[in-house]
């Protein structure tokens, strides 16, 4: 691939740097502590969970003394610190996202960053990826990720609301709420993907990981078919509006409302009054319902950078 052989000829590739083993579990905790530079995509994975896929790479940095044969050291070995770390992975294809980068060097900070792209944007490749975003929380990246071939794409907006006013919402006929089943996720994912370009979709299984850590998890069934869902998560102040999905065929029936309604009245009934969300500032049809609701724009936007990786 030009791009990653682009970036191996003006950096080079560091001896050791490989994709991570369950071994190395200790050393990227280790360096996720102490790291100068560090990024964790908001999702609800750990970062251990993407630990042998084929984007998740380590530059091990000192080798530790074998001559400890304590007790502790033989339960709980730590063979190699961490330089580095960086994974990336899809989740659905053909999209992935950067998960987690920690660089302990700020001095090496930009070259270590290339370095690793280049070990594993030809790993995305083969997977057949065809974009590698990253959403930027903190601004430490944002230097370096144009000369990287990233370009910014979309932006993230935060939506709050802090009353308890709700507008009427007419009764759909048909309509039906209810928790979502494990049986549901396959559907869900169907649903994704009819709703949304690859980088924002949801997969079956990150949304089966997500069931348990979630605060609700409702789906809304139209004459017995699944049309919408949303899926909330317990936040600092409040409650979280991670996702609110209707299928795109079924827009302009009311759908919307009637799941976020009943979202909220749940919020309410579990002593969470503060709400808040993200949606892209283009989305336009969303930002109108959460309009309707009393959300208003917080004015903190984050942006999503693209790297296209051309099959």
């Amino acid at each position: 691939m030009e791009l990653a052989n682009l970036w191996v000829a003006q950096h080079g590739v560091p001896d050791g740097l490989r994709v991570a083993a369950k071994s190395d579990a200790g050393g990227i905790l280790r360096l996720l502590q102490t790291a100068v530079y560090t990024h964790h995509h908001a999702d609800w994975h750990l970062p251990g969970d993407w630990i042998g896929a084929p984007g998740f790479v380590v530059l091990p940095g000192s080798e530790k003394p074998a001559s400890n044969h304590s007790l502790t050291a033989v339960l709980f070995p730590r063979n190699e610190d961490m330089l580095a770390c960086l994974a990336a992975t899809p989740d659905p294809l053909p999209a992935a996202w950067v998960r987690v980068v920690a660089i302990k060097q700020a001095d090496r900070a930009e070259t270590l960053l290339a370095q690793m792209l280049a070990r594993v944007v030809p790993a995305l490749q083969k997977q057949g990826v065809t974009q590698l975003a990253w959403l930027t929380v903190d601004q430490w990246p944002t230097r370096w990720l144009p000369q990287l071939g990233f370009y910014r794409g979309s932006q993230i907006e935060t939506f709050v609301k802090e009353d308890r006013d709700l507008p009427e919402v007419a009764d759909v006929p048909g309509l039906t709420i209810r928790q979502v089943y494990s049986t549901d996720f396959e559907a869900l994912a169907e649903l994704e993907a009819a709703s949304f370009a690859p980088i924002w979709r949801q997969s079956a299984h990150a949304l089966a990981v997500a069931r348990p850590q979630s605060l609700s998890f409702d789906v809304a069934l139209l004459e017995e078919e699944i049309v919408a869902y949303q899926l909330s998560a317990p936040a600092d102040a409040g409650a979280h509006l991670v996702r609110l999905t209707v299928h795109p065929e079924k827009h302009g029936l009311g759908i919307g409302s009637a799941l976020l309604k009943h979202a909220i009245e749940f919020y309410h009934r579990k002593g969470f009054h503060a709400v808040s969300l993200n949606t892209q500032v283009e989305n336009i049809a969303s930002q109108k319902l959460y309009l309707k609701f009393g959300f208003e724009p917080s004015q903190q936007r984050l942006p999503i950078w693209i790297l296209d990786i051309p099959q």
